[in-house]
């Protein structure tokens, strides 16, 4: 078969930019049909208002994110066939888990002591609305960007280069939730916290190639803390913190940790193989 090509794709830090915009917009535009006309008008409490610059805006983000991302991936697949190994394998699904365990279990356990803090709403509302970052970030901020980076970029260095891209961006997007409401200190703190999370989280991905991990453990972490009775009736934006909160941050604390240790010298040439495998 001819080998397609890739042009803008070949650059590696503006193929990831251009690659996370590409995957939220697939996922928007099927999450608009499924999450907020459809689901939205057949479950109560589902759609949430909010103002958005001085506008409101009604709001519903579920099952459509996931599979407007699963369609993104599917799409990244084609253009690259038949290159590209995949990301969405059985091969160690289970190692990966293992890697996210210490952190996810942290993470639970401040999200239950926040609902004795917060009360608990929905939990079926919130398993729904789990989908939307469990998969539409994880592809959008791991999944196609950091795959595409490997295929040009297969060194030591450019593993710790995506590593650190990847974490940030993921960790700064969060600030943005001061333009739904939520007070900008709280913002910052979350974004700071977020960097944490995105670092084990892409270290587990470089590690394994394999992005079921981070997207189930993503979904775990926000179906915990949509239980809680205010990110439930705000999808998700904080007004304040207590004692959970402190909780899930030193899970972040563990998360830059494990993900440095994961990336750690001795292991970079093992990930720069496998993502050479990946795209063999």
């Amino acid at each position: 078969m001819k080998t397609r090509n890739h042009k803008i794709l070949d650059h590696p830090i503006l193929g990831y930019f251009l690659l996370m915009i590409f995957s939220f917009i697939v996922s928007s535009i099927v999450s608009n049909f499924i999450d907020s006309k459809l689901l939205g008008s057949l479950i109560p409490g589902y759609a949430i208002k909010r103002e958005v610059a001085g506008m409101e805006i009604v709001q519903a983000n579920g099952p459509g994110h996931a599979i407007g991302s699963v369609l993104a991936i599917g799409l990244f697949y084609i253009w690259f066939r038949p290159s590209f190994d995949g990301m969405l394998k059985k091969k160690y699904f289970l190692q990966g888990l293992i890697f996210l365990a210490p952190v996810l279990l942290i993470h639970w356990v401040g999200s239950i002591v926040s609902w004795t803090q917060f009360g608990t709403g929905s939990v079926f509302l919130a398993f729904l609305r789990a989908f939307a970052p469990g998969f539409s970030e994880e592809t959008a901020f791991r999944g196609l960007g950091v795959a595409n980076y490997l295929r040009k970029v297969q060194t030591e260095k450019g593993v710790v280069t995506i590593f650190w891209l990847s974490s940030i961006v993921f960790g700064l997007a969060h600030v943005a939730n001061v333009l739904v409401g939520a007070p900008l200190l709280i913002s910052v703190g979350q974004a700071a916290y977020a960097i944490g999370i995105g670092m084990i989280l892409g270290a587990v991905y470089l590690r394994t190639g394999n992005l079921w991990p981070t997207i189930l453990g993503h979904m775990s972490v926000d179906f915990m803390e949509f239980i809680r009775g205010d990110l439930g009736s705000s999808g998700g934006i904080m007004s304040s913190i207590g004692v959970g909160d402190w909780i899930t941050i030193v899970a972040g604390v563990i998360g830059i940790i494990l993900g440095l240790y994961l990336i750690r010298p001795s292991k970079r040439a093992e990930i720069v193989n496998l993502w050479k495998t990946k795209w063999s």
